[in-house]
């Protein structure tokens, strides 16, 4: 019987498999503009004018800027901040004139009433020049602060302005009033409300909207970003430490894609990498998930260039990794313990799990895995590495993985599958872990979401697809023995800048709201326990657990049928489930039904309190999920 009348029998006498305590997380990568003018509070772009060049060879040092006024502006290079920071702009003016920051994409950036903000910078001028600051919108002015500047070294100041009103789209103005010069450098603009309070911290409301969703784990910093699309552009975490003026820029892999082809301007996209290693450990113990960082395994994009740190040359990326976990778990008088603790965090970070290489596939890639393997298990066992499936989750490139992993077991904890697919295959491969070998390393679903379409711009985050994506993840909870991680790929998206669909959380400069997906990732990922109950049902989609104490009970039950209701009566044999007050959280609605800015919360969970026990009913309606907890 499919649907209809039917039984959920629980055998609540004997314990069944254990479940991952990793289970659920998420999955950072910056793409679609996540970091900058994301999640990083940061509100300046190229703050240090130190953007490169584009992929097509463009000057962008000028890039999100524009002239004010009569001002003559010139990027200079003698005498800089650092020799890391090697640009920075001299502003030159006989009355009023400056220069104007447009936002990340030239799109501004939100302000909000009665809010706080503090503006950083590095600047000198020979005599005495007042420097003016103010925030636009709406082609008026609406706040204003001023500071003197003087000498002839660099040194830092800071501004603080409060904005009257809230406006989505403003722009930072920074003049010489009275005429002069000064040179300036390393602006930033941050909210005094980020999250955690955090100086040069996160987003609030997006970094809730993140831990709202009580990751076990969070998988960073990508994805393809770690990748690159040369050798000079791989990501290098070393980079990405110490005082934010002294972090190199580098481009980001998703500035040229094949979105720019369909007219999207992606050429001043880069990655100030203000957002850092340091700030995502930290970011991870703020919302209580392990730090599951991703390194570079001396490859860069296959998809692309496919270049190949030869094998006799790997040491360098080897030793970024060593290194890593020194800065990680070392004590403050290790080499790269004391740069963490001269951060602010003398406590080690307690990383346990390391991915090597993103998505990489071919014997090439595990040659290089290998390598890191040797060295790594050898100086540091306690560390648990994570290895590629490749791009897909079949084929040959997949079946070379696998028959790699046969032969090498003992070579990795986990490895990280990945498969963007359409609802059908989600409903197909409910029972995919079932028959996974228990002693091949455990899976890592690193990346995964239910497309709609083929066509990116057609996928759409709708209802449907975040029910197929509920049905296939209780088939990962019934296989969470071996099924150790799992999270949904990408995470954010900022509205009129998206490069891929779906993702789960979607931004604008003011606003944020979660997608249907983002909802199953949430009841999921709060409602389930430590062990399997065994049971059986009429319907596939059904995953049953326990506490360990046995203090609560979760069942999660999925209705994909269109048109069938299913009713079920809920039998325990061999024990009695005495009538209890349970919590029955039902998410159903359209098909076609999605979120939007204008209703955030239009698909949403409801949650009830309703009597429970043997014998009671259960009724799950059409293209329907529900979530009971007995407690």
């Amino acid at each position: 019987m499919e649907y209809g009348e039917g039984t959920l029998t629980i055998d609540l006498s004997k314990p069944g498999k254990p479940i991952s305590p990793m289970l659920y997380g998420v999955f950072f990568e910056d793409i679609n503009r996540a970091a900058d003018g994301g999640l990083y509070g940061n509100l300046i772009a190229n703050g240090s004018f130190d953007y490169g060049e584009d992929e097509d060879g463009n000057d962008m040092s000028f890039a999100d800027w524009e002239p004010s006024g009569d001002a003559e502006l010139t990027i200079k290079r003698k005498r800089p901040v650092n020799e890391i920071n090697t640009n920075y702009i001299n502003i030159k003016t006989l009355r009023s004139g400056g220069i104007r920051s447009k936002g990340f994409g030239g799109d501004g950036f939100g302000v909000r009433r009665d809010e706080g903000y503090r503006i950083s910078f590095k600047a000198r001028s020979v005599e005495n020049t007042v420097l003016s600051f103010r925030i636009w919108a709406d082609c008026r002015e609406i706040a204003e602060a001023s500071v003197s500047v003087g000498g002839n070294e660099w040194k830092d100041y800071n501004v603080y302005i409060k904005s009257p009103s809230t406006k989505p789209h403003a722009e930072l103005e920074i003049l010489l009033p009275l005429g002069g010069q000064a040179d300036i450098d390393c602006i930033t603009m941050f909210p005094l409300n980020t999250f955690k309070r955090r100086k040069n911290g996160m987003r609030k409301d997006i970094a809730r909207m993140i831990r709202d969703l009580k990751p076990k784990f969070m998988r960073f910093p990508g994805g393809c970003v770690v990748e690159g699309r040369s050798i000079a552009t791989m990501y290098n975490w070393k980079n990405s430490i110490g005082d934010v003026s002294e972090r190199r820029v580098n481009s980001n892999r998703w500035q040229l894609d094949e979105y720019q082809r369909k007219g999207r301007k992606n050429r001043d996209y880069f990655q100030s990498l203000g957002l850092g290693f340091y700030e995502y450990f930290q970011f991870c113990e703020d919302i209580g998930a392990e730090p599951v960082p991703v390194m570079n395994c001396g490859m860069t994009c296959q998809w692309h260039e496919a270049l190949k740190i030869p094998l006799e040359a790997l040491q360098p990326w080897i030793d970024d990794v060593l290194d890593l976990i020194e800065f990680a778990n070392g004590a403050p008088d290790t080499e790269w313990g004391a740069k963490r603790a001269g951060m602010g965090h003398p406590e080690p970070f307690n990383l346990k799990y390391i991915g090597i290489g993103n998505e990489q596939w071919g014997t090439e890639y595990f040659e290089r895995y290998e390598r890191f393997f040797e060295e790594i298990s050898e100086k540091h066992p306690e560390i648990k590495l994570i290895t590629s499936a490749g791009w897909n989750s079949e084929g040959e490139d997949f079946d070379l993985a696998v028959e790699w992993m046969n032969g090498n077991k003992e070579k990795a904890f986990a490895v990280d599958e990945h498969f963007y697919k359409s609802p059908e295959w989600f409903l197909e491969n409910i029972h995919r872990y079932d028959g996974y070998d228990r002693t091949m390393p455990k899976v890592f679903a690193g990346e995964y979401a239910c497309h709609t379409a083929k066509d990116i711009d057609e996928r759409r985050n709708n209802f449907k697809a975040a029910l197929c994506e509920a049905a296939f993840m209780t088939g990962m909870e019934n296989n969470a023995d071996h099924v150790w991680m799992a999270c949904y790929a990408p995470l954010l998206e900022k509205d009129g800048f998206e490069q891929w669909k779906p993702n789960l959380i979607r931004f604008n400069n003011l606003e944020v709201y979660g997608t249907p997906s983002y909802y199953v990732q949430k009841e999921f990922s709060t409602h389930y326990g430590s062990e399997l109950i065994r049971s059986d049902c009429d319907l596939d989609f059904v995953s049953v657990s326990s506490t360990t104490d046995g203090d609560r009970l979760f069942i999660k039950i999925v209705n994909t049928s269109a048109d069938k209701q299913a009713r079920l009566t809920l039998e325990t044999p061999g024990s009695v489930l005495e009538d209890a007050e349970a919590e029955e959280t039902v998410f159903r609605a359209a098909p076609e039904a999605e979120n939007s800015f204008e209703n955030p919360e239009a698909v949403k969970p409801v949650m009830n309190i309703r009597n429970l026990g043997t014998g009671s009913e259960i009724i799950i309606d059409s293209g329907s999920i529900i979530i009971l907890t007995i407690r």
